[in-house]
């Protein structure tokens, strides 16, 4: 937990997936979705083979709860017959009923410490006490006044802590269901509480709140020790999670971003920015070793491959989907479907100011070692932009979908829907067309990228095919072979030595293929579910992806 480097993505979920909780085993998760399916999964294995699979209540999963012995699951949420089930983990069968509530169940939690203690909370304002089991519906906890956000038993088994939209916070004796104090009105959130957790030795609480804060609570005397406060945090950070665990608290706000907090200290130990949207573009900067990327929101983030550790940029930066990025010395650029090119200085670490360009950008290209000049393709337009201007326009009449400057800033490849590739001279600064074409692709051409050496470029397209041309005798040196993709190709790019092309498509794949052996290829399935977007060389052996998983993955490559 202490490294953000080390995270594991499941994947198997059909719909939405709203909450998960291991099991206190550690060996089986248990996952619920929009759908409500509840799936129980290993944990130990990096297949995570599915164990069990039930439809417990008919309609979105809000919160699960396990027994401590892992043998029993307390279910809930917006059931059609039922807000919520107790089953035995291995069987599905019932060990008692969750009833009594009016509206749908929000949250619950499962006693941990014998006699059983099930409890449960509810847009009807109310918190469930269940004894068993098996489990029946004992009485109802009415302090709150409005919906009833998160109940959590302490690990010793001694007390229960309730959290809601009205803004307090209660504490009960877990065996009994009797109140035990209430906490500070006079030291309460400002807004609804969200969250709430323990820490592991049941002395205190800590709770989120739209108010963009955290409070630790002495559980005993309700009252509050410590305001945990984001610097300059606006509706973004809203906090809809805490986790108290070990020496560290962990909370998760509205935006995505996930803190790291001391309880010694009050401001924020670490961020992780991430995004919830899905990601769009990549760049890597091998000198400082910083990955870069951006999502389909605009947000463009900075990650220390190494580390794990994260920036953002300061200021307004993109409006729309950032569809390409570059690194150029100690800029960043990057072209967006705000219909804008913008160049972001890694020393200001603010965003950069915006050149417009005709429509929103379908591509964006640069030279390997560039004088910072870009080739952009619109809807109906190529054009070449340097020193915060449009230096070039040229109106063609196919659609452009994909770009690549060469690696001497000569010449700029187009790929249209036409099907074919248009190869375009740069001489003094302009565009030239000397009706120089590449046939043979069958489907829209959709990614392009020029090696290194000038002399040969790959050709991806909507028909799942890769070419690599030579392109000065206009014909492919690669033609027939590299058609494993099952959908379209949507990028390429060639390792820094040259001799491997990877790419990644609609399919959720990832290839990497050899130049001096094209029948050879390394394979990645199911890189990322719903389709990859970008994929980009770290190293010669290293390849990072991105996709509409809103993940961004690397990955070891062992040639044979």
């Amino acid at each position: 937990m202490t490294n953000p480097l080390e995270c594991e993505v499941y994947t198997e979920h059909v719909a939405q997936p709203t909450v998960a909780k291991y099991a206190p085993s550690g060996f089986y998760m248990a996952s619920g979705d929009a759908s409500g399916a509840l799936r129980i999964w290993d944990t130990t294995q990096k297949e995570h083979i599915l164990k069990y699979e039930y439809r417990i209540i008919g309609g979105p999963i809000t919160d699960i709860a396990w027994s401590d012995d892992s043998k029993r699951i307390c279910v809930v949420g917006e059931g059609k017959d039922k807000f919520g089930a107790v089953i035995m983990w291995d069987t599905g069968s019932s060990v008692g009923e969750i009833s009594g509530h009016s509206k749908f169940i929000t949250t619950c939690d499962f006693k941990q410490t014998r006699p059983y203690r099930v409890a449960t909370g509810s847009e009807d304002n109310n918190v469930g006490w269940f004894e068993g089991p098996p489990f029946k519906f004992n009485k109802f906890l009415k302090d709150h006044t409005k919906f009833i956000n998160c109940v959590r038993f302490s690990p010793d088994g001694n007390k229960l802590v309730t959290v809601s939209s009205d803004k307090s916070g209660f504490i009960y004796d877990a065996k009994t269901g009797d109140s035990l104090t209430k906490l500070n009105p006079s030291e309460c959130h400002t807004m609804g509480v969200y969250s709430a957790s323990w820490s592991p030795d049941s002395k205190f609480v800590v709770t989120s709140s739209a108010d963009k804060t955290l409070k630790i609570w002495d559980a005993e005397k309700g009252t509050c020790i410590k305001n945990l406060v984001i610097d300059n945090a606006t509706n973004d950070h809203q906090q809809l999670g805490v986790l108290w665990q070990g020496k560290e608290i962990i909370s998760v706000g509205i935006n995505g971003e996930i803190t790291y907090w001391d309880p010694e200290s009050t401001s924020p130990k670490k961020v992780i920015h991430g995004h919830n949207k899905s990601v769009t573009a990549l760049a890597f900067d091998s000198k400082t070793n910083m990955l870069y990327s951006a999502a389909y929101d605009g947000h463009i983030v900075a990650w220390n491959v190494a580390s794990g550790e994260t920036n953002v940029f300061k200021g307004k930066g993109h409006t729309n989907s950032v569809c390409r990025m570059f690194v150029h010395g100690d800029n960043l650029l990057s072209c967006a479907k705000d219909d804008s090119v913008r160049s972001t200085s890694f020393k200001s670490n603010e965003y950069g100011s915006s050149v417009g360009v005709e429509s929103g950008p379908n591509d964006m290209s640069i030279a390997a070692k560039s004088s910072g000049l870009m080739a952009v393709v619109c809807a109906e337009a190529v054009s070449l932009v340097k020193s915060d201007k449009v230096s070039c326009k040229l109106a063609v009449k196919y659609s452009p979908i994909s770009v690549a400057l060469s690696p001497d800033e000569t010449s700029v490849a187009v790929g249209g829907k036409d099907q074919l590739v248009h190869i375009y001279a740069v001489s003094n600064g302009q565009l030239v067309d000397n009706n120089v074409v590449l046939k043979g692709h069958r489907g829209n051409v959709t990614a392009l990228a020029y090696h290194a050496d000038g002399q040969h470029l790959a050709s991806g397209d909507a028909n799942r095919e890769i070419l690599v041309w030579d392109v000065a005798k206009k014909a492919p040196i690669v033609e027939g072979l590299w058609v494993y993709h099952t959908a379209s190709v949507v990028s390429m790019a060639w390792s820094p030595d040259g001799d491997h092309l990877v790419s990644g498509g609609l399919d959720g794949n990832v290839y990497v293929w050899s130049l001096a052996a094209p029948s050879k290829r390394v394979t990645i399935k199911e890189a990322h579910k719903g389709g990859v977007t970008t994929v980009l060389f770290l190293d010669k052996e290293t390849v990072a992806s991105c996709g509409n998983d809103c993940a961004i993955k690397t990955w070891a490559l062992k040639f044979q």
